[in-house]
């Protein structure tokens, strides 16, 4: 057992040829010892790896089994887990002790790791001293006995191969049977929840932009800076691309270096919040004051109406490269490397000045033509949205854990 071996006792006893059933009071003496059966079930390839992921992400492993502590051991030492006296406890001992006490052996400095011959009652034990310790548990399994333990974890997940038992009661089942497609799907997790956290943070602060500039515009009791027609051609056709490139952005390369998410953390929290608030009040009152600027000084609605117009759409087709690294600075990674997103956002300026394209449209969008000087300006400001973005950005890495509580 201490090269990891599991191990079968034999014995034979002779008995008459006419002897047609086996009872228990045949085995209970009279037996001649014929040796053991030692058999190994190798660490597939890529463990190793796929643990030191885990812990790198905040993951912590404890391993329950019905085998022997030694064999366990053996093979968690394989896959560089090490563990010791103090970090293990056998289902005897695990017998003796309350849910309160387990539940301290799980915490501290030198934490329970291994669970040795273990029965279906104590791994649902188990399973329910890490929930009240406000863990979010996933248990592995492959047995009938496991069922219990699957049903009550946060996420119960079997093999291919396992009992029709255990499929039923469980969340997930690989259908290779390799630790490291687990790992695999927490990465792609990951990356699937900061991609809606970046198409939130798009349409809602492009969305508030636009309401911040018309509300504005109320309390100041001038024209309205955009037309409802002209609102919906940014919101469905400009901004409509964009988004939607989002949803297939690559994963940060740091997104398995993260701790996990707290359970109660919402999809839109703290930092979230903010950001979204400053980055359309910023963008909504930008455009708000190029309208009243060139309103006032040329006395011209529709010009001041089309350089708003402008203004609002652009400024998001320019701040969803900063988007799209949520926390991190958008230099750290290929700006350029989502060529989806790229042509999305050439697609978004393309429509954005198609209402300009010739006197029909124009009349029909109720705009004209800017000069130079104003498409300058107004790219001037899609700009210092960007920046105002990465400036949150940097405040929201150095108090990460208040933004979280």
């Amino acid at each position: 057992t201490s090269q990891g071996k599991r191990l079968i006792g034999l014995a034979r006893k002779k008995v008459p040829l006419a002897k047609k059933g086996i009872k228990k009071q045949d085995v209970k003496a009279g037996l001649e010892w014929v040796g053991i059966l030692a058999f190994s079930d190798p660490v597939r390839s890529g463990v190793k790896a796929a643990l030191k992921k885990t812990k790198k992400a905040g993951i912590k492993l404890l391993v329950i089994t019905g085998d022997y502590a030694t064999t366990a051991s053996f093979v968690m030492r394989q896959v560089g887990i090490e563990v010791d006296k103090q970090t293990t406890i056998t289902g005897e001992e695990l017998r003796k002790i309350s849910t309160e006490q387990l539940i301290k052996k799980l915490s501290g400095k030198n934490p329970l790791k291994l669970f040795a011959r273990t029965t279906p009652d104590q791994k649902l034990k188990i399973v329910r001293a890490l929930k009240q310790k406000g863990e979010t548990v996933a248990m592995m399994g492959d047995g009938v006995n496991d069922a219990p333990a699957l049903k009550h974890a946060d996420i119960g997940i079997v093999v291919g191969d396992a009992s029709d038992v255990a499929k039923e009661t469980a969340d997930l089942v690989l259908l290779d049977s390799n630790f490291a497609t687990i790992v695999a799907a927490i990465e792609e997790g990951r990356g699937i929840f900061d991609n809606l956290r970046k198409i939130i943070l798009y349409l809602v602060s492009d969305a508030f932009a636009e309401i911040s500039a018309v509300v504005g515009t109320i309390i100041l009791n001038l024209p309205l800076p955009v037309t409802a027609a002209q609102i919906l051609w940014i919101n469905l056709v400009s901004d409509g691309f964009p988004h939607l490139a989002l949803t297939i952005d690559s994963k940060e390369k740091n997104i398995m270096r993260r701790s996990p998410r707290p359970p109660w953390e919402p999809l839109v929290n703290r930092w979230m919040k903010m950001l979204i608030a400053i980055v359309s009040l910023t963008s909504g009152l930008l455009s708000l004051s190029l309208f009243i600027f060139y309103y006032q000084t040329t006395g011209d609605e529709i010009l001041a109406r089309s350089i708003a117009f402008l203004a609002l759409g652009v400024n998001s087709l320019i701040y969803v490269f900063s988007v799209r690294t949520l926390t991190s600075p958008f230099w750290q990674t290929n700006p350029l490397e989502n060529k989806w997103l790229n042509l999305a956002v050439f697609a978004g300026l393309s429509l954005q000045f198609l209402p300009f394209a010739n006197p029909t449209i124009r009349n029909f969008f109720d705009v004209k033509l800017p000069g130079f000087l104003p498409l300058l300006i107004i790219f001037a400001t899609g700009a210092f949205v960007f920046i105002i973005i990465e400036i949150l950005k940097a405040i929201v890495r150095r108090n990460l854990t208040w933004f979280r509580h």
